[in-house]
């Protein structure tokens, strides 16, 4: 969700130009209080890149959660509308692709969210991990000794494993209810894939958000950066007081600072 402010882009750069450029003194006793808004304040175009940047990093990392999902979208699409009759060959062939596929959310999804991952702090790659798990499971997991005696047995850390030579027996020896299997297993994982990358979805509304949030931080910097290079660089002035310059800063400092997602 996108915070909104009451500080219009130009009423702030007005704020911060006309009261902000307060004197050494006042800038060193605005460092001492030690504000969570000082160094945005002070330098409004660095704080903006730093924003920028961090969120380009999440932006980036919620794109590869994004593309995993499409990508298992698609294997479970090619599952599902398998050619009737399917050759054994062709039905083993994406199977295998939509396991991997699976297995690879849990990897990325995994490494994102470690402790050095770049989404770390994030729940929504997590939850939609257990939304494709359950998805895969059935009714309270009802599906899933359904699967193992097909071939497909989920393990200890949610991916799936092939076992090869069951899977081939189950094709050969009941190949009508062995294909319904995989079907409905193909149908719940599409539509959980669908749920997460639709626009009002936990992944897809993600990735719109901050895309939106990119944009708006590179024209703010821009509006920002040009508005500032029209004016001229003010004289120091002992009739300027800190309390006024702090309310400036305070003032550029909302717009740069408070937009967050939850």
């Amino acid at each position: 969700m996108v915070i909104s402010v009451n500080y219009p882009l130009s009423a702030a750069i007005g704020a911060y130009t006309s009261e902000a450029r307060a004197d050494t003194v006042s800038q060193n006793s605005l460092v001492t209080q030690q504000s969570p808004l000082t160094s945005i304040t002070l330098d409004p175009l660095s704080a903006l890149r730093r924003i920028e940047t961090s969120t380009v990093t999440q932006l980036s990392s919620y794109g590869q959660v994004k593309s995993s999902l499409a990508d298992l979208q698609d294997r479970a699409s090619a599952l599902k509308n398998l050619n009737q009759p399917p050759t054994l060959s062709d039905f083993k062939g994406v199977v295998q692709a939509f396991v991997q596929s699976f297995n690879s959310i849990t990897q990325s999804v995994n490494n994102l969210t470690s402790k050095k991952g770049a989404l770390n702090t994030e729940s929504r790659p997590s939850q939609a991990l257990n939304d494709i798990r359950k998805a895969a499971g059935g009714t309270k997991g009802n599906a899933l000794s359904s699967l193992k005696e097909l071939g497909i047995s989920q393990q200890t850390d949610g991916t799936f494993a092939i076992d090869r030579k069951q899977l081939e027996k189950s094709f050969k020896d009941n190949q009508k209810d062995t294909l319904s299997a995989v079907s409905d297993l193909a149908s719940r994982v599409m539509q959980a894939t669908d749920k997460l990358l639709s626009d009002n979805g936990a992944i897809g509304k993600k990735v719109n958000d901050l895309s939106a949030r990119v944009n708006e931080l590179e024209d703010a910097y821009s509006a920002v950066q040009g508005y500032l290079d029209t004016q001229q660089k003010p004289k120091q002035s002992p009739a300027i007081q800190p309390t006024g310059g702090y309310t400036a800063r305070i003032a550029i400092g909302a717009y740069v600072s408070v937009a967050s997602f939850q």
